[in-house]
C-alpha cells in the first residue's frame, strides 16, 4: 500500500484548481493575464496575488482579453480601545436609558403592594440605582436591569489597499473596449481583491460612437493614487469614452511582451481623442498634528456639566448634581423645587451676574488628545480640442481637509479610527467630484426631443451618450429655453423625460433641441402665515422642503403668539413654537411634531421660560398649486394639536388646541 501525505493532496488540489480556472477562460473565448507594477512583488503576505486577481476577475465577456494590472498594494495597522458590557451577576454596572451605569448597590428588589415600597428580594426584577441624582422621585431609583461586567481591551486594526487598473479587449477587432481604475480596501488581502471586484462591476462605461472621445495626460512623477481616483470618478461618468493616453502606451508593451493575443505582429486599437485633458503642476501635502478636545457625553444619571458656548469653543460647567430650582415670581428667586423644577445652579464665574440656568441636558466629558491629518493638494487642469488645437477651459483646483485619525466615542472612552490612507483617498475624491461636476459643465449631453404626451416627453438619445435618470435638460426653440424636464427611464437609444416647468407662454415642441443643465427653476422653500386660536394670535415663519416637481415632502416653522389678554400689568406671557411637520397622502395633510414654550416677561425686567411641553397634531389645508408647472400657492389651514407639558404631565383637555390660518407657500 502507497501512503500519500496530506500536502501532496492539497499541492495537486490547488494545481487542478488554478488550471481549471484558466482553461475555463479559454474555453469562452477569453484571456486573462495579471501584470505588475515594478514597485509590486507577485506574492504579497504569503497571498499569490497572481492567482487570486486571475481567479477573481475571470468573469468577462466571450470573445474579451483581459489585463489586470497592478499598480500598487499597501496596508495601514493601528489600535483602538474597546469597552465591552457582558451579562454578569457578578457586575458592578446597571443598563438604564441606552446607556451603562455604574451601581452601588447589588441588591435586587421587589415592589411590595401592600407596603407600597420596595423590599430586598434576591429575585427580585428591580435594582437600586441609588446614583440616579437627577431622578425626581425616590421610587424613580428603582430600575430593571441586569448586570453587567465591564472589560476594556486595545484591538488591533488592519486595511489592506490594492490599486489596479482593468483594461479589456475586444478578440475580434482588437479594439479596446474600457479602461477602468480602481482602489479596493479590506481588512485583508483577500477582501480587498473581492471588494475591488464589487467596484468593477458596478462601472459600467463601454465605448460607444455617440460619446465624446476624450484622452486624459497626467504630468510625470503624478501621484498614482489621484491619478486613479480622477480616472475611476470620470469613468463613472459614462458621457465620455475616456482614457489614459499614456497608458495607452503601456498597454501596447503589455501586449507586445505578452502572449496575450497570440501574435506579437497585431496592434490594438483605439479611438483618437477629441478632446485632450491635462493635469499638471500638482502640490500636495500631509501632516498629522495633535490637539486637546472637550468630547461630551450625555449622562441623565449622575451627569455633573452642562456646556456652555465660549466663541466657537463649548467647554464644561460644573453644576449643583440632583439640584432642580424654580423661579418664584412672588419673591423674585429661585427656589428649590426637585419634582417641577426646570433650572439648575451652576459655578458662575466671578464676572458672572447669575447662576441659574434653564437645562435639562447633562454630561460627562473627556479632555482628549485628539490625532488629526491635514491634507492639502492642488492642480491645473486644462481642456484641449485636438482638431481645432484651442485651448476649451481650465481651472485651477485646490482643497485643504482636516481629518480626525482617532477620537472617543462614548463616556468610557471607546475609541473610533479613521486611516491615513482612507482620508487620503477620501480627500482626492472630493477634489475629483469638483473636477467631475467642471467638465459636465464643458460637455453637456445634448439631443431631441421625439415626442411630447402631456408632461411626457420621449427623447432620442439615452445610454448611447451616457445618459441616467435624474439628469436635469431643458428645450430650447428659436435660441430660447421653453422648459425643463428630468429623465425618468433611460434605455439604449432612448429617454423618457417628465416635464416640471414650462416658460410662462412657451410651448414644447416635438423635434426640439434639449441641452443637459445644471440649473433649473425650484421653489424658494419658504412658508409664511397668519393664525388665531382660542387664547391668541400669531404668525409662522419657516422652511418647507420639496422634491423637482414641486411635491412637498417636510416643514420646519417657527411660531410666535401674542394673547389676546394683556392686561396684566405684572407679567406679559409669549408663546413659542418650533413645528416639524411630514406631508401625508400629497400637499394638504400635515402631521406634526414639535416643542413649545412661554416666554415670560414680568415688569420688573426678569426674563425667563416656562410651560416647556411637546406638542403633536394634524393639519389640513385648501393648498393648490398655482398650476401645473409653478410652484408655490395661498391657502387657509386648520391645525389641531395636543401639548404635553414635561413639568407637570397631565392630561387634560385643556392642552387641546385648534387654530385656522393663512398659509403661503413660495
Amino acid at each position: 500500500m502507497v501512503r500519500i501525505s496530506k500536502t501532496f493532496v492539497i499541492f495537486w488540489a490547488l494545481v487542478i484548481f488554478v488550471f481549471s480556472s484558466l482553461s475555463f477562460a479559454q474555453g469562452k473565448s477569453v484571456k486573462i493575464e495579471v501584470v505588475f507594477d515594478k514597485s509590486v512583488k507577485p506574492v504579497y503576505e504569503n497571498i499569490d496575488l497572481s492567482v487570486s486577481l486571475t481567479t477573481t476577475f475571470a468573469d468577462m465577456k466571450d470573445n474579451t482579453a483581459r489585463i489586470v494590472h497592478v499598480l500598487g498594494i499597501s496596508k495601514e495597522s493601528t489600535s483602538r480601545k474597546v469597552n465591552e458590557f457582558v451579562r454578569d451577576e457578578r457586575g458592578d454596572y446597571v443598563y438604564f436609558k441606552g446607556n451603562y451605569y455604574k451601581i452601588g448597590d447589588k441588591r435586587r428588589y421587589t415592589y411590595d403592594e401592600k407596603q407600597k415600597t420596595y423590599v430586598v428580594d434576591k429575585y427580585g426584577r428591580y435594582v437600586y440605582l441609588q446614583e440616579y441624582a437627577w431622578a425626581r422621585k425616590q421610587e424613580e431609583k428603582y430600575i430593571t436591569s441586569d448586570f453587567y461586567l465591564l472589560k476594556s481591551y486595545e484591538i488591533p486594526v488592519t486595511n489592506y489597499y490594492i490599486y489596479l487598473v482593468v483594461t479589456d479587449i475586444d478578440l475580434q477587432t482588437f479594439f479596446i473596449k474600457s479602461i477602468t481604475p480602481i482602489v479596493g480596501k479590506g481588512s485583508t488581502v483577500e477582501r480587498a481583491i473581492e471588494n475591488a471586484r464589487k467596484i468593477f462591476s458596478t462601472v459600467v462605461n463601454e465605448y460607444s460612437p455617440d460619446k465624446v472621445d476624450i484622452a486624459v495626460i497626467f504630468e510625470k512623477g503624478f501621484d498614482p493614487i489621484l491619478r486613479t481616483a480622477l480616472l475611476a470618478t470620470l469613468q463613472e461618468d459614462t458621457r465620455y469614452n475616456i482614457y489614459d493616453r499614456l497608458y495607452i502606451d503601456e498597454i501596447m508593451e503589455i501586449v507586445r511582451t505578452s502572449d496575450l493575443l497570440g501574435t506579437e505582429q497585431i496592434v490594438v486599437k483605439f479611438q483618437p481623442p477629441r478632446y485632450l485633458i491635462t493635469f499638471e503642476n500638482l502640490v500636495k501635502s500631509d501632516y498629522q498634528f495633535t490637539e486637546d478636545r472637550y468630547y461630551f457625553f450625555e449622562n441623565p444619571v449622575n451627569g455633573a456639566y452642562i456646556k456652555k458656548s465660549v466663541g466657537n469653543l463649548d467647554v464644561p460647567v460644573k453644576v449643583e448634581v440632583g439640584s432642580y430650582y424654580r423661579y418664584d415670581s412672588n419673591t423674585k428667586r429661585y427656589v428649590f423645587d426637585k419634582e417641577k423644577g426646570s433650572y439648575v445652579k451652576y459655578y458662575k464665574g466671578p464676572w458672572e451676574k447669575d447662576n441659574y440656568v434653564y437645562e435639562t441636558r447633562f454630561y460627562d466629558y473627556i479632555l482628549y488628545k485628539v490625532t488629526k491629518l491635514n491634507t492639502f493638494y492642488s492642480l491645473l487642469m486644462k481642456v484641449f480640442d485636438t482638431e481645432k488645437g484651442t485651448l476649451v477651459g481650465s481651472r485651477f483646483f485646490s482643497k485643504q481637509i482636516e481629518t480626525v485619525l482617532k477620537e472617543p466615542v462614548d463616556r468610557f472612552g471607546t475609541e473610533e479610527v479613521d486611516f491615513h490612507t482612507d482620508a487620503k483617498i477620501r480627500s482626492y475624491y472630493w477634489m475629483t467630484d469638483e473636477i467631475q461636476e467642471f467638465l459636465q459643465l464643458l460637455f453637456p449631453l445634448s439631443t431631441a426631443i421625439s415626442q411630447i404626451s402631456g408632461e411626457k416627453a420621449l427623447l432620442e438619445s439615452g445610454k448611447n451618450i451616457g445618459a441616467k435618470p435624474g439628469y436635469v435638460f431643458q428645450s430650447i426653440a428659436d435660441g430660447y429655453t421653453t422648459s425643463f424636464m428630468r429623465l425618468e427611464r433611460v434605455y439604449e437609444k432612448s429617454s423618457e423625460a417628465r416635464i416640471f416647468y414650462i416658460v410662462p407662454g412657451a410651448d414644447v415642441e416635438p423635434h426640439s433641441l434639449v441641452i443637459e443643465t445644471k440649473q433649473f427653476p425650484d421653489s424658494l422653500g419658504m412658508r409664511f402665515g397668519f393664525f388665531i386660536e382660542k387664547e391668541a394670535y400669531g404668525m409662522k415663519i419657516g422652511y418647507i422642503q420639496s422634491n423637482i416637481y414641486g411635491n412637498y415632502q417636510w416643514s420646519l416653522t417657527f411660531s410666535f403668539s401674542t394673547p389676546y389678554d394683556t392686561s396684566s400689568v405684572d407679567k406679559m406671557i409669549s408663546p413659542v413654537a418650533f413645528e416639524f411637520s411630514k406631508f401625508l397622502f400629497g400637499d394638504n395633510i400635515e402631521l406634526l411634531l414639535g416643542t413649545s414654550f412661554n416666554i415670560v416677561s414680568e415688569s420688573s425686567g426678569a426674563s425667563y421660560i416656562s410651560d416647556y411641553g411637546v406638542l403633536i397634531g394634524l393639519a389640513l389645508s385648501s393648498y393648490v398649486r398655482n398650476s401645473v408647472l409653478a410652484y408655490g400657492g395661498i391657502c387657509f389651514y386648520t391645525e389641531i394639536n395636543y401639548t404635553i407639558l414635561l413639568s407637570n404631565f397631565e392630561l387634560s383637555p385643556n392642552n387641546l388646541n385648534l387654530s385656522i390660518g393663512l398659509d403661503m407657500r413660495f
